[in-house]
């Protein structure tokens, strides 16, 4: 169903909200865009976009936001546009919070790409009790479901390898193989050092960067190779973006 069958009978109302839509269509929203659509409300005797559902409104919102997103990529001013698309729309940051997490993951993952790396903070709780070496720097912390698999069957994922560039979506198509053992929650952490895996109980333990180093990515998770079987991570976020920062960002600090 489509824009225009949730309009119901009303025809000016319809009418601005196809003008609107239109205005934000290509992420932005200029002074024009704005004279735009106060002289069609004008003309057309309707409320302002504000009042309007919710429904309709988020629904205008997210093919902005579509539009922003063809091309892979969101910059500081994508998103700036898009943020006073939300505010001319009267939107609160509950309203949108699945549209807005998976913008800053794709802002993030565009600053990677352009040799940006992010910054963990060293108050965030993801960091608590976690011994850092000289120099060793947090980039990016998520939650992740721990598990032990013994055997692959051959779904290996896409290695990670030292020195190796990460092609991008390489592993759009890997899935986690099945039959891991469940071994609870945990952060995965990545620095510029290390790999390193913080269980809910507070223990660590860490992989470090170099060619020895077995690790593999998947759409949904990680798989470091141990001696015996393997540890599998699962990615709790379910966003396309995340496996793809994480091997941008993985690339960036292997080498």
């Amino acid at each position: 169903m489509g824009i225009k069958d949730w309009f119901g009978g009303d025809k000016k109302k319809e009418a601005f909200r196809e003008k609107v839509k239109e205005a934000v269509s290509d992420g932005r929203l200029d002074s024009k865009d704005l004279k735009d659509i106060e002289e069609a409300r004008q003309e057309l005797g309707v409320t302002e976009a504000r009042d309007d559902k919710t429904v309709f409104r988020r629904a205008i919102y997210n093919e902005a936001v579509a539009a922003v997103k063809k091309d892979g990529e969101v910059s500081q001013t994508d998103a700036h546009e898009l943020d006073k698309i939300q505010k001319f729309l009267a939107l609160r940051n509950d309203q949108v919070e699945k549209t807005r997490w998976d913008v800053a993951r794709l802002r993030t993952l565009t600053e990677i790409r352009a040799g940006n790396l992010p910054m963990v903070p060293s108050n965030n709780a993801s960091l608590r009790g976690v011994q850092m070496e000289p120099e060793e720097v947090a980039h990016y912390s998520m939650s992740v479901e721990l598990g032990d698999l013994p055997v692959t069957r051959g779904v290996d994922g896409v290695p990670m390898q030292w020195n190796v560039p990460y092609e991008g979506y390489a592993a759009a198509a890997a899935v986690l193989p099945e039959g891991a053992r469940a071994q609870g929650d945990a952060s995965l952490i990545i620095t510029n050092k290390r790999l390193i895996i913080r269980t809910e109980s507070g223990k660590t333990a860490a992989i470090r960067y170099g060619p020895q180093a077995k690790i593999f990515l998947y759409s949904d998770g990680m798989r470091l190779e141990k001696t015996v079987g393997n540890t599998v991570l699962r990615f709790k976020s379910k966003s396309e973006d995340i496996a793809e920062i994480v091997g941008t960002l993985l690339a960036a600090v292997m080498k």
